[in-house]
């Protein structure tokens, strides 16, 4: 009976070690690896193409019928145009911010002067003539000044209206955002995608699961310092410079940092590919990422809280703004230590003055 007994949990053990011998479940390492361009990294860079494609279409429209109504639509797409780019700032590593894509796209702040020489000159806005022009006179930004701007003796539509060279600049502009996001498509699918997947080495500028962790961090300090900090003067001067507020022509700066942030918070947690899932699997509790959650939760209750557009805000000195700026330090804290601690990530310099 004993003999029986021996051979049958014999038998149950060696069953469950040609089980777990035949499991092909994936770690969430290698899953990332994988899948983290295909989960995150390509919808980003497609939806701001789609977003800028429509922008193109609706410019095209404008240049027929220089409405109120579809300029209008104009204003529009461009802040759906700007948050999604602002969505494909999260993904800018290392490799790909070397190739000066995110600066192109979008750089601000804009030089207007140098924006009304150009279109003073009336010529040809040819593809060579937008390439070879300064990034801080085209992108994102520069047409945002040509759809938004109020400090000017006419309003926007007006001067659009009355310029033709000045509709011609706006498409033309337009048109070079959409000829840059194809070349950022297509230099990661002409190879960089299989390179960003092989990068496993233990140094961090190649080992992907490094980069991109650390861009995280990189897009929650930058919102931090620059695109809030520095404006409001809770850096290191005490000056508030609203002319270096990104979108402040058109109010849309806090909407861009949230939009920045989701995307962030995608990336850590709620997408397929996650680094929560990560985190978690090398912690053996969710500790870490539930702390991150609670910090996001308070990071977008404090950007709700701000009582209209940031540009406002830092003029009235409303104190939310402040909480906000802690709030988002007390986010990268918990990025920069605890889950890159997890990560075994080793922190790369922050770029505190772009994307």
């Amino acid at each position: 009976m004993k003999k029986n007994i021996l051979l049958f949990l014999s038998t149950i053990l060696l069953i469950m070690s040609c089980s777990k011998e035949s499991d092909n479940s994936t770690s969430a390492i290698d899953l990332f690896h994988e899948e983290y361009y295909n989960a995150n990294i390509l919808p980003s860079l497609n939806n701001f193409k789609a977003e800028i494609t429509k922008q193109i279409e609706l410019t095209e429209a404008f240049q027929t019928n220089t409405t109120q109504e579809n300029f209008t639509l104009l204003q529009e797409q461009w802040l759906n145009a700007a948050s999604s780019f602002s969505k494909t700032r999260v993904y800018n590593v290392v490799d790909v911010k070397s190739l000066y894509f995110d600066i192109i796209i979008y750089n601000f702040p804009v030089n207007e002067t140098l924006i009304e020489k150009n279109i003073a000159e009336k010529t040809s806005f040819d593809t060579t003539y937008i390439e070879n022009s300064s990034t801080v006179s085209k992108g994102l930004a520069g047409i945002e000044y040509l759809l938004f701007d109020k400090e000017i003796a006419k309003n926007s539509l007006t001067l659009l209206q009355e310029n033709t060279f000045r509709v011609d600049y706006l498409l033309s502009i337009t048109q070079e955002n959409l000829r840059q996001i194809n070349k950022l498509i297509d230099f990661w699918e002409q190879g960089y995608k299989e390179t960003f997947k092989s990068y496993k080495s233990l140094s961090c500028v190649e080992n992907a699961r490094c980069l991109a962790f650390n861009q995280l961090i990189n897009i929650i300090d930058i919102i931090r310092v620059t695109k809030i900090g520095k404006p409001a003067g809770l850096e290191k001067s005490p000056n508030t410079d609203l002319s270096i507020l990104e979108a402040y022509r058109s109010r849309s700066s806090l909407k861009l940092i949230k939009s920045s942030l989701e995307e962030v918070q995608k990336a850590y947690a709620t997408s397929s590919v996650n680094f929560a899932n990560i985190v978690d699997e090398i912690a053996g509790s969710s500790e870490i990422s539930t702390e991150i959650d609670n910090n996001f939760n308070s990071v977008f209750t404090n950007i709700d809280a701000i009582d209209g557009d940031l540009y406002t805000a830092i003029s009235n000195g409303d104190k939310s703004v402040a909480t906000l700026h802690a709030s988002l330090a007390t986010l990268l804290q918990y990025f920069s230590v605890d889950a890159a601690s997890t990560l075994s990530v080793n922190i790369l310099p922050t770029d505190n003055d772009g994307d």
